[in-house]
Protein backbone atom coordinates (compact mmCIF):
# COMPACT_ATOMS: atom_id res chain seq x y z
CA UNK A 1 0.00 0.00 0.00
CA UNK A 2 2.78 2.79 0.83
CA UNK A 3 4.73 1.40 -2.42
CA UNK A 4 1.46 2.29 -4.35
CA UNK A 5 1.18 5.78 -2.51
CA UNK A 6 4.36 6.59 -2.80
CA UNK A 7 4.51 6.13 -6.58
CA UNK A 8 0.90 7.98 -7.22
CA UNK A 9 2.66 10.30 -5.27
CA UNK A 10 5.77 10.92 -7.16
CA UNK A 11 3.76 10.97 -10.71
CA UNK A 12 1.33 13.69 -9.38
CA UNK A 13 3.89 15.69 -8.74
CA UNK A 14 6.03 15.27 -11.60
CA UNK A 15 2.27 15.98 -13.14
CA UNK A 16 2.12 19.04 -11.08
CA UNK A 17 5.45 20.46 -12.70
CA UNK A 18 4.26 20.89 -15.44
CA UNK A 19 0.58 22.72 -14.89
CA UNK A 20 0.46 26.45 -14.59
CA UNK A 21 -3.21 27.80 -14.85
CA UNK A 22 -1.98 30.57 -13.22
CA UNK A 23 1.31 31.49 -15.81
CA UNK A 24 2.00 34.95 -17.65
CA UNK A 25 0.95 34.32 -21.50
CA UNK A 26 4.76 34.27 -22.45
CA UNK A 27 5.69 31.93 -19.71
CA UNK A 28 2.30 29.49 -20.67
CA UNK A 29 3.75 28.91 -24.05
CA UNK A 30 6.88 27.19 -22.52
CA UNK A 31 5.16 24.50 -20.63
CA UNK A 32 1.63 23.87 -23.31
CA UNK A 33 1.50 20.29 -24.87
CA UNK A 34 1.60 17.35 -23.94
CA UNK A 35 4.41 15.55 -21.57
CA UNK A 36 5.78 11.92 -20.77
CA UNK A 37 6.68 12.39 -17.00
CA UNK A 38 8.64 9.82 -15.22
CA UNK A 39 9.12 10.34 -11.36
CA UNK A 40 11.99 8.88 -9.19
CA UNK A 41 10.50 7.11 -6.48
CA UNK A 42 11.97 5.43 -3.34
CA UNK A 43 10.33 1.92 -5.34
CA UNK A 44 11.47 2.72 -8.23
CA UNK A 45 10.36 4.49 -11.71
CA UNK A 46 6.80 6.21 -12.13
CA UNK A 47 5.65 7.01 -15.24
CA UNK A 48 2.57 9.26 -16.23
CA UNK A 49 1.20 11.60 -18.65
CA UNK A 50 0.68 15.11 -18.59
CA UNK A 51 -1.43 17.56 -20.82
CA UNK A 52 -0.86 20.79 -20.58
CA UNK A 53 -3.19 23.33 -22.50
CA UNK A 54 -3.44 27.44 -22.32
CA UNK A 55 -6.60 29.57 -22.82
CA UNK A 56 -6.58 33.14 -22.38
CA UNK A 57 -3.59 33.45 -20.61
CA UNK A 58 -4.19 30.79 -18.31
CA UNK A 59 -3.12 27.09 -18.36
CA UNK A 60 -5.40 23.92 -17.71
CA UNK A 61 -3.88 20.69 -17.47
CA UNK A 62 -4.84 16.59 -17.28
CA UNK A 63 -2.39 14.29 -15.43
CA UNK A 64 -3.13 10.53 -15.85
CA UNK A 65 -1.26 8.19 -13.35
CA UNK A 66 -2.70 4.58 -14.12
CA UNK A 67 -5.39 6.10 -15.42
CA UNK A 68 -6.52 8.32 -12.44
CA UNK A 69 -6.71 12.35 -12.71
CA UNK A 70 -4.81 13.95 -9.70
CA UNK A 71 -5.84 17.12 -7.93
CA UNK A 72 -3.33 19.94 -8.62
CA UNK A 73 -3.56 23.65 -6.40
CA UNK A 74 -1.06 27.08 -6.85
CA UNK A 75 0.51 26.45 -10.30
CA UNK A 76 2.96 29.09 -11.10
CA UNK A 77 5.61 29.50 -13.95
CA UNK A 78 7.83 32.21 -13.69
CA UNK A 79 10.16 32.84 -16.34
CA UNK A 80 11.53 29.04 -16.96
CA UNK A 81 10.69 27.82 -12.98
CA UNK A 82 7.09 25.83 -12.76
CA UNK A 83 6.37 25.58 -9.08
CA UNK A 84 2.60 23.73 -7.95
CA UNK A 85 1.03 21.14 -5.10
CA UNK A 86 -0.27 18.12 -5.92
CA UNK A 87 -2.57 16.47 -3.52
CA UNK A 88 -2.61 12.79 -3.53
CA UNK A 89 -4.75 10.76 -0.89
CA UNK A 90 -4.76 13.98 0.93
CA UNK A 91 -1.07 14.49 1.06
CA UNK A 92 0.63 17.51 -0.39
CA UNK A 93 3.86 17.45 -2.78
CA UNK A 94 5.65 20.26 -3.56
CA UNK A 95 6.93 20.10 -7.31
CA UNK A 96 9.52 22.75 -8.90
CA UNK A 97 10.83 21.91 -12.06
CA UNK A 98 13.36 24.22 -14.69
CA UNK A 99 11.65 23.89 -18.18
CA UNK A 100 14.15 24.21 -20.80
CA UNK A 101 13.08 23.90 -24.66
CA UNK A 102 10.81 20.33 -24.68
CA UNK A 103 12.38 19.43 -21.35
CA UNK A 104 11.90 20.04 -17.62
CA UNK A 105 14.04 18.51 -14.64
CA UNK A 106 12.85 19.23 -10.83
CA UNK A 107 12.30 17.66 -7.62
CA UNK A 108 8.99 16.63 -5.33
CA UNK A 109 8.36 16.23 -1.86
CA UNK A 110 6.07 15.51 1.08
CA UNK A 111 6.01 14.57 4.39
CA UNK A 112 5.61 10.98 3.45
CA UNK A 113 8.68 10.36 0.24
CA UNK A 114 10.81 12.97 -2.12
CA UNK A 115 12.51 12.25 -5.10
CA UNK A 116 13.28 13.81 -8.93
CA UNK A 117 11.52 13.96 -12.26
CA UNK A 118 11.88 14.63 -15.44
CA UNK A 119 10.09 15.00 -18.44
CA UNK A 120 9.86 14.98 -22.66
CA UNK A 121 7.05 16.82 -24.34
CA UNK A 122 6.08 14.87 -27.19
CA UNK A 123 6.40 16.79 -30.90
CA UNK A 124 3.05 18.68 -32.05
Amino acid sequence: MKTHLTRTLVVACAAAVLLAPLAQAGDASKIVGAWELVASTPDGDLPSVLTITEAGGALEAELKIDGMARRVTDPKMEGNVFQMTVHVDGIPYDVEATVEGDSFEGTWSGTEASGTLKGTRHPS
